[in-house]
């Protein structure tokens, strides 16, 4: 399919790890979780090191575009970074060659250049972090994020106090704001809880708000305590104040003189995971005036301590104690909290146990799945392009309402590949049909899955119907499941049955009900309902309207009104069951019943026919007395109709319809007949439930949801 191409630029320079640098290097494996989707990312700064940017540069939908080699003949006005007019005039360029769908800014200058170029308005979403959110707020700012808001369709805010504030700030609804929060990497597996080294770490920017010169001290102090417990530094960016050169030696000294202080200086992102894995508690500690009551930001190097399963030192505010739990017990205001605090909890296991859970429990929420899993329908609501969908299989009059719903839908295009057997198909067709599609359905699990299975493009996603008949058959155990994206299977016993049967995962499976046009259903009932019975479809054997016979005359026994109409193709014109011996003498032995029995003119053939809804308007009682069944889609057409089914107890009906309507027996099957009326709220009952469970317009809509999320879920 053509992908959803995605434009990502920060006004950030990844040669230096802070907070934007990590957002960046998130947001963008984020987005290409899902392979249809196509992430450019541009950087700002030629590279000096790959320490963030490594990790971005094996994934085959994600491409980092380097401006100053790209673009060597354009003339900059520094020689390793970008300014903003240079960011949006290179964006621009790229979109001419091949145009994005979406485009993610940060960065409020970059933003206001961006809002100069009329191509990006509809399709560019900001992310605003850069502005003040409190009355500190001047008119200017709050006049230039009202121009930002009012120009763009959308923008990303990282909280919902930052929604909060910025609503506040300016003054409006806030329905363009959507949430973008800080992301973490998955962790690959549980972690143990306790403590294992004393070690402390702080990883980040070196700031007087961040506590930098307050962790030193209160290392030397905790170290003095316990000689055990010392503190592991990582970052090398020095920002306002201490960027000065004389306080940059001052804490560039304590980190070297303190024997309780390990600073390991600027690493790779995974570096710093693998030594925060290596810790036992993190340091969030910052000053009151970056973290208080009225703080509309969260640390994403919090959810890291947190994903990690390592405790933090924090400082306790209203958004942290919403996160953490007003409870968690590592929360530290002054630096007497923060010794005697990191001392308990690097000496008390349960406490320790405690507050790591707690931590991971809170970080599970902002993992790169989860954050792709909020933002799935909102970034796909950009891609305009048609959704190629093939039906293939040998019958598909179970899915002519699935390919009339994709056929008529404007965001999809549709193809069909007939097969002309369980096996047979054009090949050459097929190909094709792999080579056009985005999607391909295959309509029931034999050949034509099996193919398909093997034949698919990486990447192209496959959905296969299943019903009855393929748990008896080869083909399932000849797909190649890995590559099927999800079976539908039409009750939920049949689920289960091709999982025992074929031992197809679970998870691959979901159950959604084969389905009917309700209204075409629901005509006025004929005179006389009341004491016809009908039987559609009595082939093959397993059919059994020798049962319907039986039910039948016992109540013509009791009411001669009582009627059988069979509404079905006659055996004798289906040449593969009169070539079965037992099939053939099956029949025999019905018909001549039939015709041998006082009743018999009481018995009407009506023959097979696309009718069966006026038939329905006829039928009082529908029979369902088969040996077993998929989901008989005629009980589901008999109740859109009202009429009272009659269901024999084949396995998995009870999955699927009322349990009044099953029997175990005759006696209790002639009960059902006379216990069960026709008033109008005994029929709108039964119409109601089949209308909810089996219309089309509610089946087609869950399918089509099933197609878009298979395209749009991370891989």
């Amino acid at each position: 399919m053509t992908a959803l191409r995605i434009l990502l630029y920060g006004d950030i320079d990844l040669n230096f790890m802070d907070g934007s640098a990590v957002w960046l290097t998130s947001i963008a494996p984020v987005l290409s979780l899902n392979p249809h989707i196509q992430v450019d990312l541009l950087l700002k700064a030629r590279e000096q090191n790959d320490r963030l940017t490594c990790a971005l540069k094996n994934k085959e939908n994600l491409q980092l575009i380097q401006p100053f080699e790209r673009f060597s003949r354009m003339s900059f006005q520094h020689p390793t970074r970008l300014n903003v007019e240079e960011a949006v005039r290179i964006m621009s360029q790229l979109h001419q060659e091949n145009p994005y769908q979406l485009v993610i800014v940060r960065g409020f200058d970059l933003v206001r250049e961006v809002m100069k170029h009329e191509a990006f308005r509809h399709i560019t979403v900001p992310y605003l972090t850069d502005f003040k959110h409190d009355k500190r707020s001047t008119a200017e700012e709050r006049e230039d994020l009202k121009r930002v808001y009012d120009h763009f369709d959308h923008m990303f805010l990282q909280t919902k106090e930052t929604k909060e504030a910025f609503k506040n700030l300016i003054q409006v609804d806030g329905e363009k704001i959507r949430l973008l929060y800080p992301m973490v990497p998955e962790s690959d597996s549980v972690p143990s809880f306790r403590n294992k080294h004393s070690r402390l770490i702080y990883s980040g920017k070196f700031h007087e708000d961040w506590y930098t010169e307050e962790i030193i001290s209160a290392t030397k102090k905790l170290s003095a305590l316990d000689s055990r417990i010392h503190t592991q530094i990582v970052g090398d960016k020095f920002q306002e104040r201490l960027r000065e050169r004389d306080a940059q030696l001052r804490i560039k000294k304590a980190f070297q003189d303190e024997a309780a202080i390990d600073w390991v200086g600027a690493v790779s992102r995974e570096a710093c995971q693998a030594l925060i894995e290596e810790a036992d508690v993190g340091i969030s500690w910052r000053s009151a005036s970056l973290d208080n009551d009225d703080s509309v930001e969260l640390s994403s190097k919090l959810l890291e301590y947190g994903r990690l399963g390592k405790p933090a030192l924090v400082r306790k505010t209203k958004m942290h104690a919403d996160l953490l739990g007003a409870d968690y017990p590592l929360f530290v205001d002054t630096e007497e909290d923060f010794i005697e605090k990191a001392a308990n909890v690097l000496q008390d296991e349960n406490l320790y146990m405690q507050a790591a859970q707690m931590m991971f429990e809170a970080s599970k929420y902002f993992t790169f799945h989860a954050a792709y899993g909020r933002l799935k329908d909102f970034i796909w609501s950009f891609y305009k392009s048609k959704i190629k969908i093939v039906f293939a299989g040998h019958d598909l009059k179970f899915a002519k309402m699935l390919m009339e719903h994709f056929d008529t839908h404007p965001n999809f295009e549709v193809k069909t590949d007939v097969w002309s057997s369980h096996e047979k198909h054009d090949v050459k067709h097929s190909q094709a049909c792999v080579e056009w599609a985005d999607v391909i359905f295959c309509e029931w699990g034999l050949g034509n899955a099996v193919w398909y299975s093997q034949n698919k493009r990486p990447n192209q996603e496959l959905i296969v119907r299943m019903h009855f008949q393929e748990k008896d058959l080869k083909f399932p155990r000849l797909m190649n499941i890995d590559q099927i994206s999800k079976i539908i299977v039409i009750t939920p016993y049949m689920l289960e049955e091709f999982h025992r049967i074929f031992g197809i995962p679970r998870h691959k499976m979901v159950y959604i009900d084969n389905l009917l046009d309700a209204d075409k259903f629901d005509l006025p009932k004929k005179a006389g309902k009341e004491f016809r019975l009908g039987i559609c479809g009595i082939l093959p054997a397993r059919k059994r309207v020798d049962l319907a016979v039986d039910l039948f005359e016992r109540l013509w026994k009791t009411d001669s009104r009582y009627q059988l109409t069979i509404k079905s193709k006659h055996p004798k014109d289906v040449a593969w069951l009169m070539a079965r011996d037992k099939e053939r003498a099956y029949y025999q032995e019905v018909f001549d019943r039939i015709e041998q029995a006082p009743w018999k003119e009481s018995v009407i053939f009506e023959p097979h026919g696309d009718d069966v809804n006026e038939w329905m308007s006829t039928i009082g009682y529908l029979l369902s007395p088969s040996d077993y069944e998929g989901s008989h889609v005629s009980v589901s057409e008999a109740m859109s109709s009202g009429s009272v089914p009659i269901i024999r107890d084949w396995k998995g009906a009870d999955t699927v319809y009322p349990e009044k309507y099953i029997v175990k027996t005759m006696d209790e099957a002639v009960k059902t007949v006379t216990q069960n009326g026709f008033s109008e709220r005994e029929m709108a009952e039964r119409k109601q439930f089949a209308k909810h469970k089996f219309d089309r317009k509610r089946i087609t809509r869950e399918v089509a949801v099933l197609v878009r999320e298979c395209l749009t879920a991370a891989k």
